[in-house]
C-alpha cells in the first residue's frame, strides 16, 4: 500500500493519518489538538476545508438517497415522505460524516506535501 493510500485508510478508520495512532477524537464532534502518539497538530488550519468536505459528502449522500428512492418507486415516488425525510437526512448526515471529514482533510493536507511529511508551519509539534 502506498503512503498516500495509507494516509486515507487511516483517516477513514478514525486514526491519525500520519502515524495510525488511536484516540485522536475527544468525542464524535471534537478532535484532539494533537495526536497522542506522534504529537502532530491535527486541528491547525483544517477547519474550513473539513467543513467544505463534510458539506460535499452530505450533499452527495442526500442526492444519491433521493435518486435511489425515486428510481425504485417510479412512477409513483413518495413525495410526501421525501418532504420530511430529506431535511432530517440533511441534519443527520453532516453529524455522521464530521469526524471522517476532519481526518480525511488532514490526510489530504499531508498527501499534498512532498514525501507526505507534515508541514512544520501548519502541523507544528509541541516541545
Amino acid at each position: 500500500m502506498s503512503r498516500r493510500n495509507a494516509l486515507f485508510a487511516r483517516a477513514l478508520m478514525l486514526r491519525c493519518p500520519h502515524c495510525g495512532g488511536r484516540d485522536v477524537l475527544r468525542h464524535w464532534l471534537a478532535m484532539r489538538e494533537h495526536c497522542p502518539t506522534c504529537d502532530l497538530a491535527l486541528a491547525a488550519g483544517n477547519r474550513a476545508g473539513a467543513y467544505i468536505l463534510n458539506l460535499f459528502a452530505s450533499e452527495i449522500a442526500a442526492v444519491l438517497f433521493i435518486f435511489s428512492i425515486v428510481v425504485r418507486t417510479w412512477p409513483n415516488p413518495p413525495y410526501g415522505t421525501l418532504q420530511w425525510l430529506v431535511p432530517v437526512l440533511m441534519v443527520i448526515a453532516p453529524l455522521v460524516f464530521y469526524p471522517f471529514s476532519k481526518l480525511v482533510f488532514v490526510a489530504i493536507d499531508l498527501a499534498l506535501h512532498p514525501g507526505a511529511e507534515p508541514d512544520p508551519q501548519v502541523h507544528e509539534t509541541r516541545r
